[in-house]
């Protein structure tokens, strides 16, 4: 099937909109923003969101507004997915799981593609092991993910598509005039563990940008919003702290020495967007070394692994960088490198358009075989 002639309905996760994917379509052409993988995809894409471009009924409309939206987009795909030739769902594993059990409760096919990211928590495992069959494709990009998956959850190994997360290598680009690299940075919410950075910093005087709120005063202080600054007397002078736009994150990786990634004990990829990012800035990365990560770069060449939760190791691994500027560089030149040849978007949305393609094209065969 040409990929032209595609009809892909994308169902997104709905917390991040409006403004609405084929709006940041158009906005990212100025480059203001990053711009994402989704709009190369190709083909007639409709997108399931608030705005229900799937057209239900006046009645159904009126109903879905007294549901949750996740469980509208699993009403809608059950109701119009088989009018498209590929449905990709995107991050959304309630929505993939209770619509693939409706699937095969009800002995429909459809050609579903599926985007998940942490599938080895016990409820999501269980559920999944149970349908996995009504899912066409799982992406699946954290490598131990994958190997959960195969050994725990009897998912056939050719099902499971390995794709790297990926960026955009023209906005996280190092631009203008060289800057001094003066500071280092931290970004990111999720499995953060920015306590064991705040003690590695504790004394140093390296200046310390963490893209996100703080609050000591929080066990989860790595989740907090920027509202919640109450632990703001317990952090160092040498660490501000507070969300960024991209732009202004840019500026930040580009007047930073290297990036530190943090985190908590992981089976999951947490933290490779920031890693992403600081590579295609030409920043090292310091990252915990936890089972999700695993294999995501060469110690040494990229960056440095430091033992998880360990401020002195973490401590140690910043001096000896900040202190080598030019094995910083060197680092953060091999970043820029790896994400140019392996992590630009296009690697993923090309992937994605021929997987798209080969699967709609077999559908279309079997159909007609059957038909026949």
């Amino acid at each position: 099937m040409e990929h032209a002639n595609m009809r892909v309905l994308i169902v997104p996760n709905t917390l991040f909109f409006p403004p609405y994917l084929d709006d940041l379509g158009e906005a990212d052409q100025g480059r203001d923003e990053p711009r994402s993988w989704v709009h190369d995809i190709q083909g007639e894409v409709t997108y399931l969101d608030q705005r229900l471009l799937t057209n239900p009924p006046k009645l159904l409309r009126r109903v879905y507004g007294r549901l949750p939206m996740w469980i509208v987009q699993v009403c809608e795909v059950f109701r119009t997915g088989r009018k498209y030739d590929v449905v990709f769902i995107w991050s959304l594993a309630n929505v993939a799981l209770v619509l693939s059990l409706l699937l095969k409760l009800t002995f429909r096919r459809m050609t579903c593609v599926v985007l998940l990211t942490r599938i080895s928590e016990p409820k999501k495992a269980w559920l999944l092991k149970l349908v996995h069959s009504k899912m066409t494709r799982i992406i699946l990009p954290p490598s131990r993910q994958r190997q959960i998956a195969v050994e725990r959850l009897g998912i056939p190994r050719e099902k499971l598509l390995g794709l790297p997360w990926t960026t955009d290598t023209d906005f996280w680009s190092p631009t203008g005039p060289a800057q001094e690299r003066m500071m280092i940075c931290a970004a990111g919410g999720e499995m953060r563990d920015y306590r064991t950075l705040v003690e590695a910093l504790r004394g140093l005087d390296i200046p310390c940008h963490i893209a996100g709120a703080l609050d000591t005063s929080r066990k989860d202080w790595w989740n907090s919003t920027t509202a919640e600054l109450e632990g703001e007397q317990q952090v160092p002078p040498n660490i501000t702290f507070g969300a960024l736009s991209p732009q202004e994150l840019r500026d930040v990786y580009g007047r930073s020495r290297l990036v530190v990634v943090p985190l908590k004990q992981t089976t999951s990829d947490n933290g490779i967007t920031c890693m992403n990012e600081a590579w295609a800035m030409g920043c090292p990365v310091i990252v915990s070394d936890v089972e999700g990560q695993e294999g995501a770069f060469t110690e040494g060449r990229e960056g440095t692994w430091v033992r998880q939760g360990d401020p002195v190791a973490l401590r140690e691994a910043i001096l000896s960088l900040w202190q080598d500027p030019e094995r910083a560089a060197e680092m953060g030149q091999a970043g820029r490198t790896l994400v140019e040849s392996h992590k630009n978007n296009r690697v993923f949305s090309d992937a994605l358009n021929e997987i798209f393609a080969e699967i709609a094209s077999l559908t279309a065969r079997t159909a007609g075989n059957v038909i026949r």
